[in-house]
């Protein structure tokens, strides 16, 4: 099973957002100034698609909301506490 590569051309970025490389060259003009990580050099002129991603889905309010980074680890659950409550309930 091949993985997918990290690094994408302009022409591999445009496909997987459903756009003509000509409309993504223009739009990463624009976005670049908005914090679009540009092209690394020393990846052949490729930018990291897994930053371009997460610009794309910060820019749609995408990313998780909490200060942790992921809103279910919140703490620790307390189960058991869960089941006493929930035993006097039905006693």
């Amino acid at each position: 099973m091949k993985a997918d590569p990290l690094y994408l051309t302009e022409v591999q970025i445009a496909q997987r957002l459903g756009v003509t490389v000509n409309e993504w060259k223009a739009t990463a003009v624009v976005l670049e100034r908005q914090g679009l990580p540009k092209p690394e050099a020393l990846f052949g002129s490729r930018r990291y698609w897994p930053a371009v991603r997460t610009f794309l889905d910060r820019r749609y309010d995408l990313e998780p909301q909490s200060g942790q980074g992921n809103p279910a680890l919140d703490g620790e659950e307390r189960w058991d506490l869960a089941d006493k409550r929930s035993a006097k309930r039905r006693a």
